[in-house]
């Protein structure tokens, strides 16, 4: 093709499209303006994200202070319950000191004083309790020979059931032990009058 006939073309190219610089420029304004707002869209889903990720991180930091602060009291919880647990272990490391010191306490009174307290009824939390003091060395010719009475509490009263060998004074004794509530005071005068009298 001719450089005429190109330059005709164009010629009637243009006269056919005389408003093209309009048209490039409508394109390029739609263009820009898509891109605007693609990037408007794009800013503010980012927006969106960032602000959804920020309230995520202030609900985990209070989250985490809850945390901390249930830690703190579950902590002290246990050092509580371990102060306990350790008081209770002493306690009961005390308790048993104590229940061998009363076993080896009760064999020597048996064996070597011969003396014994046998629980027949009741305890101590009910209102009537019985126990039997037995004694035995009380006679140096026959030391096996047995020699008891049964003392009964009665709400806060003591009283003898049963006395075996009768001895004299009981009566003035058990006046002075419901006055004081020397308890030791009247076994220790009880034992001696069974001494005075195996020694007649």
């Amino acid at each position: 093709m001719t450089l005429k006939k190109k330059l005709s073309k164009l010629k009637d190219v243009i006269d056919y499209e005389p408003n093209i610089d309009e048209l490039m420029e409508n394109e390029l304004v739609i263009g820009t303006n898509k891109h605007v707002l693609d990037a408007k869209c794009n800013l503010v889903r980012f927006v969106q994200q960032t602000l959804n990720q920020y309230l995520w991180l202030q609900q985990l930091r209070k989250d985490i202070e809850i945390l901390k602060q249930q830690q703190k009291v579950v902590a002290l919880k246990l050092k509580e319950t371990s102060k306990s647990v350790d008081q209770a272990k002493r306690a009961a490391t005390t308790l048993e000191k104590k229940k061998v010191l009363r076993a080896k306490l009760y064999d020597l009174y048996k064996y070597n004083l011969g003396f014994e307290i046998k629980p027949l009824r009741g305890g101590l939390n009910e209102e009537q309790s019985e126990i039997m003091f037995s004694f035995h060395h009380i006679n140096k010719s026959k030391p096996e020979e047995e020699y008891n009475f049964i003392l009964v509490l009665n709400g806060e009263k003591y009283n003898v059931k049963l006395c075996t060998p009768q001895i004299k004074g009981i009566p003035e004794l058990l006046v002075e032990l419901n006055e004081t509530n020397d308890l030791s005071a009247f076994v220790i005068q009880v034992r001696r009058n069974f001494c005075a009298i195996a020694n007649t």
